[in-house]
């Protein structure tokens, strides 16, 4: 479906009071998609176009045409005019009772990278590459460990990049993080273990994965240095030690020595979830703890922060005598993972293209992280602000005493949306903050972004 500008002639900013040009443009076309005027399909004007027939600047309407994409209303490609992405229709009433998040101007949620950045055409054409070529064979049931040829590619690409040491016969490809941790719980469960140690703060799905397996999911808290191995006590522990999430703390080399010697002296198994580590923007990341004891540590990586989580393409590097029971219960859990889409990524990985496609988004990722920094030493420089220069997510901290929950519903009211550090605790310990992501969020939507939060924290 196509909308010639001459179509689209009812569409005009009516500015609410206080109301800035961008936010009413913004506000304009998102009310049209809800209200099902702009139905999923249709094509808009370009944003030269519409900034003509609303008497804007180009930059005005390019800002907002971003922030749409951003939100998931639009649809962006390079050199193309936006498309209206397939949302619900209804009125804001109807959208807010389904279980969709209400629609906001800006979107800070952590760990969401940008899948506007997604190289559709290069994907679409090694996807294409492998239907044509891979034998006839591939087309049945596969490999429950994955595609021989995608698990050579990786052990080297993972040994190249992140110091990994493995056979491509230890790598098993899982559908995702969430799949490859729900194996290893499995896993843990039929060799007798009990109890899992999670990082405390930490992604907060982690624990409820471990009890649906039958462990207890014990909290082990973390400083600036990492996780504290002082007092840990379980069979396994499940740590993020290039860029701890939310606090954004690496684990130190005095910790991580202590915590492969705690592994190692009472046989337990460190799970390393190194799920942005390919994202440092100050120096090179630090090496993978699997590197430094194999036998000892289960490697867990994939591509949904690097590409796209909708791929559902991961790996664990289980150590060699985890290999066998980790391949029978994947082949309990869903047979094997989809081949053509394995065998993709390996041709994407061989040829490069997955390491300028890094490179690429490191940038931008980097540009955002920079200009977020800037804007809350501008506007909120009392605040401490947490986490090395890696990833796409800071910790800004809050003053004692203050309500990092309430704060964050003031700012959701006011169409800015962060995640209180509260969300991510399973004790008290970790204290009040915000936990602020920049993935999703265009680097010229961060400036008003940070001021309308500033606005929430300081109460107004």
């Amino acid at each position: 479906m196509s909308m010639k500008f001459e179509e689209a002639r009812w569409i005009q900013l009516e500015r609410l009071p206080s109301e800035t040009l961008r936010a009413g443009v913004e506000r304009t076309l998102r009310e049209a998609i809800q209200g099902g005027a702009l139905r999923p399909g249709v094509r808009l004007p370009s944003s030269r176009a519409l900034a003509t027939h609303l008497g804007v600047s180009r930059g005005v309407t390019t800002e907002a045409y971003l922030q749409l994409a951003a939100q998931g209303y639009l649809v962006t490609r390079t050199k193309a005019a936006p498309v209206v992405a397939d949302v619900p229709i209804g009125s804001p009433t109807v959208l807010r009772a389904a279980s969709a998040p209400r629609p906001v101007r800006y979107d800070f949620t952590p760990n969401t990278p940008d899948v506007t950045l997604f190289p559709v055409r290069r994907w679409s054409s090694v996807l294409q590459e492998a239907v044509r070529t891979v034998p006839l064979p591939t087309y049945d049931y596969g490999d429950p460990r994955g595609e021989p040829e995608l698990r050579r590619v990786l052990a080297d690409q993972l040994g190249r990049t992140r110091g990994v040491v493995c056979d491509p016969g230890q790598i098993l490809v899982v559908q995702g993080a969430a799949q490859g941790i729900d194996l290893l719980a499995r896993v843990l469960a039929v060799r007798g273990a009990r109890r899992v140690a999670v990082e405390d703060p930490s992604l907060d799905s982690q624990p409820h994965r471990f009890r649906e397996r039958g462990l207890e999911a014990i909290a082990q808290p973390v400083d600036r240095e990492g996780i504290l191995v002082d007092g840990l006590s379980a069979d396994a522990v499940l740590v993020t030690p290039a860029h701890q999430f939310p606090t954004g703390a690496v684990l130190s080399g005095g910790r991580r020595r202590q915590l492969l010697d705690w592994a190692r002296r009472h046989g337990g198994l460190v799970i390393e979830d190194d799920y942005d580590a390919e994202f440092r923007y100050d120096r090179r990341p630090v090496r993978a703890l699997q590197g430094l004891d194999p036998d000892r540590v289960a490697y867990l990586g994939t591509t949904s922060k690097t590409l796209a989580p909708a791929l559902r393409l991961g790996w664990v590097v289980l150590p060699a005598d985890f290999a066998d029971e980790g391949e029978r219960v994947k082949h309990l859990l869903d047979v094997c993972s989809p081949a053509l889409e394995q065998h993709a990524l390996a041709r994407y990985i061989e040829r490069g293209d997955y390491d300028r496609h890094v490179r690429r988004t490191r940038g931008v990722y980097r540009r955002r992280c920079e200009r977020l920094l800037a804007a809350l030493g501008r506007h909120l420089p009392g605040l401490e602000v947490e986490g090395i220069a890696a990833g796409m997510h800071v910790l800004l901290r809050l003053p004692a005493g203050v309500d990092d929950r309430a704060v964050a519903d003031r700012a959701e009211t006011g169409g800015v949306r962060v995640i209180p550090l509260s969300h991510f605790c399973i004790s008290e310990h970790a204290g009040s903050g915000l936990v602020l992501g920049y993935g999703r969020i265009h680097e010229h939507a961060i400036e008003p972004a940070v001021r309308d939060l500033t606005r929430a924290i300081e109460g107004e």
